[in-house]
């Protein structure tokens, strides 16, 4: 394997600075307008588009949220539930023999 050789002198180019920045943010215009093109966000409809993907996910985290304390609490209640029928055959009031 060679090494790759040093830029040459004759393969530079010198550019202001202004003009260089100037460049680098037309390149990054374009290069966001591709990529939003490509991920079908470049229409007039892509503002509510992200809106209602974002409203989506919220909705997503709440229903998570909302599902593991509706789990919790019915775990709760049957340990609960199984406690008092323990105690309660334990105590003789139900289930005599």
């Amino acid at each position: 394997m060679s090494a790759a050789k040093p830029p040459q002198r004759e393969d530079m180019i010198v550019i202001p600075r202004s003009e260089f920045e100037t460049l680098l943010e037309q390149a990054a215009c374009r290069g966001a307008r591709k990529a939003l093109i490509e991920v079908g966000l470049a229409d007039e409809d892509a503002a509510n588009d992200i809106r209602t993907l974002r409203d989506l996910a919220g909705s997503i985290k709440i229903m998570q949220r909302t599902f593991l304390q509706t789990l919790v609490r019915w775990v709760t209640v049957g340990l609960l539930a199984l406690l008092v029928a323990g105690v309660a055959a334990k105590g003789g009031i139900i289930f005599h023999r």
